[in-house]
């Protein structure tokens, strides 16, 4: 296992935290207040050494005012705001009742509860954190098939957006809007697989002019051609077709 303390550099900005949070849907299946404070330790964890300096921590961060057992209606802006953070919250408590565990009242309790589904590592003197491998939520809690399907999706886009990212920085340095490549080019450039190349094509399909023709049925080495149109990415990536005028 690797952890945070394996990695970080103590004094440096860049704050490690695990990919595994997200991408293995934490992030999605706990409430805001809950991530805030998953947040708070992995910061306190890179950059403090014993227990007593890393609560500390946490129980200093701003982020955290107002939240759990210190939830103070006042600081809402309006009751309609107050309304729709109960309703919210409420469904993160079903959610995690369904699986037979009571939502945390205070903070102090739900790093327990991150302790007890191994997110956080008590080693008595200190906390640490896991980073590879980190713990599936599947494994935690009891999903129906519709929350399946979406943390699957997760995952999945979490894997396919970064070399969907790669491959639109590419094109987009060769100052062109017509592309003509094979299968294993693409391949080779990427460093991926066939089925993460079908899924990486089928991400890049709406900023096509036209979608490249029965794409699954071309052999590795026969060519396919495609154009973009990069407004489209300009205005779903920077919110604007015209990124010249952005400051």
């Amino acid at each position: 296992m690797q952890t945070i303390q394996d990695l970080r550099k103590k004094g440096s900005d860049d704050v490690v935290i695990p990919k595994g949070y997200d991408t293995n849907g934490w992030s999605s299946v706990l409430s805001h207040e809950m991530n805030v404070l998953f947040k708070a330790l992995c910061y306190a964890v890179n950059n403090f050494d014993s227990k007593e300096e890393m609560l500390k921590s946490v129980r200093a961060t701003k982020a955290l005012e107002g939240t759990f057992d210190t939830l103070d209606k006042a600081k809402f802006q309006d009751e309609q705001n107050y309304e729709n953070y109960m309703i919210l919250l409420a469904k993160f408590k079903a959610f995690l009742k369904r699986s037979d565990y009571d939502y945390p009242k205070t903070a102090d309790e739900a790093i327990q509860m991150f302790i007890k589904w191994g997110l956080v590592i008590d080693k008595d003197s200190s906390f640490d954190i896991p980073v590879t491998p980190f713990p599936e939520v599947a494994d935690t809690f009891q999903l129906r098939d519709d929350e399946a399907q979406a943390l699957y999706h997760i995952r999945l886009e979490s894997l396919i957006h970064p070399v969907f990212s790669q491959l639109v920085a590419h094109l987009h340095e060769k100052e062109e809007n017509t592309f003509t490549f094979t299968k294993n080019e693409l391949k080779d450039l990427l460093k991926i697989n066939d089925n993460m190349l079908l899924e990486v094509l089928v991400k890049l399909t709406p900023y096509m002019e036209e979608p490249v023709d029965n794409f699954p049925a071309l052999g590795e080495d026969d060519q396919f051609t495609f154009t973009m149109i990069w407004e489209r990415i300009y205005e779903d990536f920077l919110g604007t077709s015209n990124p010249g005028g952005l400051q």
